[in-house]
C-alpha cells in the first residue's frame, strides 16, 4: 500500500485482501474493490468489466461515489486509476474506446475521448495536469485535463496564447534554416572528395600532354 510498506494487497476478481507481511497476519477483505487506491490509502475503485464505475471507502468497505452507473454495456477491458494527485480518476472502456475523466470531488465527469486504437498503456505526469496514452497503433498522445476550476492551469494551455501561433511559426521556420543548413553541409562534405579527384585527374592529363610535347620535340 502506498501510505503503509508493510501492507500488502492480494486481489481477486471480487475482492481485495489486505496482508501485513511483518507480522504475517491477514488484517481484513474489501468487497468489490479492484487494487487500485490512493495515497493515504483511503479510497479505492470498483470497475466491474460489465460497467460501472464507484469510489469505495476501504476502511469501511463501502460504495461512497457512483462515477458510472452500472448498467450492462457488455464484458470489456477496462482500466481505471487515480492520477498522481489523487484529484481525479481516469477510466478506458476498450468497447467504447473512450477515456473518461472524472473529478474526485464531486464525481463530475470532465472529459470523454475517444482513443483512435486500443489503449495499450496508461500514466500521467507529476503533477497531475496531464495524461500520456499509447495504443497499439505505436502512437502515443499527451492530453491535458481541462479542469474549469482550475483558471490558471487553462489559461497557460497553447491554446488560450494569442502569440502562441506566431511563437510555432517561427520555430518551424528556425528548424527547417537548421534542416538546410545541414543538408548543406552534408552535400558539401560528399562532393569534395569528388571534386579533389576531378582536379588531381585533370592535373595528371596536363602533365601527360606536357611529357608527350617534349617527347616529340
Amino acid at each position: 500500500m502506498p501510505h503503509r510498506a508493510n501492507l500488502v494487497a492480494v486481489i481477486n476478481p471480487d475482492k481485495g485482501m489486505l496482508f501485513d507481511i511483518r507480522t504475517k497476519k491477514f488484517l481484513k477483505s474489501v468487497p468489490k474493490w479492484g487494487g487500485f487506491c490512493t495515497k493515504d490509502g483511503k479510497y479505492g475503485l470498483y470497475a466491474p468489466t460489465r460497467g460501472g464505475l464507484e469510489l469505495l471507502e476501504l476502511k469501511k468497505g463501502s460504495s461512497v461515489k457512483t462515477f458510472i452507473p452500472r448498467v450492462a454495456e457488455g464484458v470489456f477491458t477496462v482500466i481505471c486509476m487515480f492520477n498522481k494527485t489523487d484529484e481525479y480518476v481516469l477510466y478506458y472502456h476498450s468497447g467504447k474506446k473512450t477515456l473518461r475523466v472524472f473529478r474526485l470531488t464531486d464525481a463530475k465527469m470532465l472529459a470523454n475521448y475517444r482513443v483512435p486504437a486500443e489503449l495499450s498503456a496508461i500514466e500521467t505526469t507529476e503533477d497531475g495536469r496531464a495524461v500520456v496514452i499509447a495504443t497499439v497503433d505505436g502512437c502515443l498522445t499527451v492530453l491535458a485535463i481541462a479542469d474549469p476550476n482550475k483558471n490558471s492551469f487553462l489559461s497557460a494551455l497553447p491554446s488560450r496564447d494569442e502569440t502562441w501561433k506566431k511563437k510555432m511559426d517561427k520555430q518551424r521556420t528556425a528548424k527547417l534554416f537548421k534542416a538546410a543548413a545541414a543538408i548543406t553541409k552534408f552535400c558539401v562534405s560528399v562532393s569534395e572528395p569528388n571534386l579533389k579527384e576531378e582536379v588531381g585527374s585533370s592535373i595528371n592529363n596536363s602533365q601527360l600532354h606536357t611529357s608527350k610535347i617534349l617527347s616529340k620535340g
